[in-house]
């Protein structure tokens, strides 16, 4: 008899990155069922169910694993997370019982390393704001300060999971002098990767430009704060492609609306729109 199988995400999401293949492999070997929706699955009707199931797929917006769902899961064997930061959805209990868990993180890290250093080279190079220039037909020149090169620039990496090492090494080219904030990886494994570790201070304080790809648990929350934010340079660029709850948002908005320093966001901690409206025809600014 094959192991059933729960995919707790919403139908929307299924269709989006589960393709035919997948469905059918997953099919070789177990019994899958899917939330029918509309939605996202709520708390209550995965605790309901979860007895009858040896796996679990989650991904954006599942609920929630609780040590209340957790003591009703007499038979879960394995949970299969199908996007990258796992941590902040399952609770310790999770590996108390026992549970193998897994994320996406390996396939999603280089499409967001790739997007970092897009939006990196975007930036410093201008390219949004001469699109926008021109797509408006002005006929003025415009003024938005010199270009720079990512080349030689000095880079600091917050976080070096899954993504942050791969942007390490998407960088190796442009020759810059990389540091590394990260208090869970040893000295010698950033050093091997091509970065130096210093302290975050030292890091926003130094840096041409900042990217952000630390985990989002609860002792990250606003990392990057008022203070920190202070430190960074005239003109440096801090980069946002992780979670929008690492950053102190409006102390952010502030600090990019006085044109003080340059951004560029993939992601935010309250409503994106909210944001866009507060940073509208604000310079050296990119929401995506």
């Amino acid at each position: 008899m094959k192991p059933r199988v729960l995919m707790a995400v919403s139908p929307q999401l299924r269709q989006e990155i589960f393709g035919e293949d997948a469905l059918h492999r997953l099919k070789s070997f177990a019994s899958p069922s899917y939330h029918p929706g509309p939605g996202d699955m709520a708390a209550e009707d995965l605790a309901r169910t979860i007895p009858r199931f040896d796996g679990l797929i989650t991904g954006w917006g599942s609920p929630t694993i609780t040590p209340e769902i957790v003591a009703k899961a007499r038979r879960l064997r394995i949970i299969s997370h199908s996007a990258g930061s796992v941590r902040p959805f399952i609770c310790d209990e999770v590996f108390g019982k026992g549970i193998c868990v897994t994320n996406a993180s390996s396939a999603i890290a280089l499409s967001v390393a790739e997007t970092t250093i897009a939006l990196i080279i975007g930036s410093l190079r201008h390219l949004f704001e001469y699109d926008d220039h021109l797509r408006r037909l002005r006929e003025e020149k415009p003024e938005f300060g010199a270009s720079h090169e990512l080349t030689g620039r000095t880079v600091g990496i917050v976080g070096m999971g899954e993504v942050g090492k791969r942007v390490i090494a998407l960088l190796k080219p442009f020759s810059c002098r990389i540091l590394v904030y990260d208090p869970y990886k040893p000295k010698g494994e950033i050093e091997r990767a091509g970065g130096l570790p210093v302290a975050l201070e030292d890091l926003m304080a130094e840096s041409d430009v900042v990217s952000i790809h630390a985990p989002n648990i609860p002792a990250n929350r606003h990392m990057i704060s008022r203070d920190m934010l202070a430190k960074l340079r005239d003109g440096a660029l801090l980069v946002n492609t992780a979670r929008g709850e690492l950053i102190d948002e409006e102390s952010l908005i502030r600090e990019a609306g006085s044109g003080r320093i340059r951004c560029a966001l993939d992601v935010f901690e309250a409503d994106a729109h909210s944001v866009a409206r507060k940073l509208r025809g604000v310079g050296g600014v990119i929401l995506t």
